[in-house]
């Protein structure tokens, strides 16, 4: 006879995967909740620079920016919508095993009451008790009934039991498959959102058509000063790594235990570290990018750019001590802040606050990001250094 525990093995599979799926779901979930908001933070931007049209080449960048994380939320969507679709095949194997595990169950029940039915006359309960040899055996008869009695009602709570079950697996598949449509749904719209903001970008880039060898001799420009800003920031953090590293092998060897500490809390907090600016959305990626512009101009950017409002203040995102500023040509200024090992720098800097050498808290204000005049938006170049090695500063700013 099947039991219980059989269809818990049955059940245990698909319980195991509902719980891993739930994992990944809450993972896709939290990304698309997250690309989301970034595309709302954008358009507020574009919202601001349609007054002028000196921000034609910074609302392309904006717009470039937002055509990035459509295309991310449509994939992230769509892994959304394969797993929905993994779920419904695996739920809808699991009903088909349990379908069959009930069939024969009730087969099984069937079988025995029909059993019981056919030789009720042969076994009497009462005659056949009393025809016992002795009271020993007619207490074993008797009891024999009772067991077989309990055994045919635990077959039915048996079947009541997995038919519940059952029931359950079958809704949780109708709500799956509810859940699929829903994420494809929304797939469409966003796709739609996404062909919006292209058409939109191509007006902007057919309205600057006319300006084309300008703007390529402009573009040329900004690529040589954020070549001339990196240089700059690159020797800065050699010329910090080497004065204060002295002969050690590395600049953590030569820290104080109070600087280590400073050094090991800044590495502790990887992906929860405060924004250098209090509103912001990063449109320039760590790494190497293509203009949005012009696809065949690249940037090796060893930072991110973060867009942000006009006269916005700059913080510090940790606390530490300002080792470095520096005025760069075509850069403004920029301050560079040691976290025990760790550098943090941010160029494109007016209006500093803070002096060289002094110790300041985590969010304690340093400057203004420099906005240029008639603009509504402003650019902070922002960087982070473990000793020489620079990181994606991305992976260590809390997420939005």
């Amino acid at each position: 006879m099947l039991s219980l525990a059989r269809f818990l093995l049955i059940l245990m599979p698909l319980l195991l995967a509902v719980e891993a799926s739930a994992q990944s779901r809450q993972e896709l979930e939290d990304r698309r909740r997250k690309t989301l908001k970034e595309i709302d933070a954008i358009s507020g931007f574009l919202k601001e620079t349609q007054e002028t049209r000196k921000e034609s080449l910074n609302r392309i960048i904006l717009l470039n920016s937002q055509i990035k994380r459509y295309h991310l939320l449509i994939s992230n969507l769509e892994k959304e919508i394969q797993l929905a679709e993994r779920q419904i095949r695996e739920t809808a194997l699991q009903v088909k095993q349990m379908n069959s595990e009930m069939e024969k169950l009730k087969d099984e029940y069937a079988r025995m009451v029909f059993h019981a039915w056919k030789n009720r006359g042969k076994y009497d309960k009462l005659i056949y008790i009393l025809s016992a040899k002795d009271f020993n055996e007619a207490y074993r008869r008797m009891k024999y009934f009772r067991q077989y009695s309990q055994f045919r009602a635990g077959q039915i709570r048996e079947i009541v039991e997995t038919r519940k079950q059952l029931d359950s697996v079958i809704q949780q598949l109708a709500r799956q498959k509810t859940e699929k449509e829903k994420l494809m749904t929304v797939q469409h719209n966003e796709s739609r959102q996404l062909e919006a903001v292209i058409k939109e970008q191509n007006g902007a880039i057919e309205g600057l058509k006319s300006q084309e060898k300008k703007l390529r001799q402009q573009i040329t420009e900004k690529q040589k000063e954020a070549q001339k800003l990196q240089q700059t920031i690159n020797r800065m953090i050699a010329a910090e790594v080497k004065k204060n590293k002295g002969e050690s092998k590395t600049l953590y060897d030569k820290l104080t235990p109070s600087e280590r500490l400073v050094s090991n809390h800044f590495k502790d907090n990887r992906g929860l570290l405060p924004w250098p600016t209090e509103r912001g959305i990063i449109t320039g990626f760590f790494g190497i990018n293509s203009d949005p512009l012009y696809r065949d101009i690249k940037i090796n950017n060893s930072g991110i750019d973060i867009t942000t409002v006009e006269n916005s203040d700059v913080r510090a995102i940790f606390e530490g001590t300002v080792t470095m500023i520096s005025r760069i040509h075509g850069s403004n200024i920029a301050v560079m802040i040691r976290h025990g090992n760790f550098i943090t720098v941010y160029a494109n800097l007016v209006d500093i606050s803070v002096k060289q050498g002094e110790n300041v808290k985590a969010k304690t204000v340093i400057g203004k990001v420099y906005t240029e005049k008639g603009m509504k938006t402003a650019i902070l170049h922002f960087e982070i250094w473990e000793e020489t090695r620079n990181m994606n500063p991305e992976l260590w700013l809390v997420k939005k």
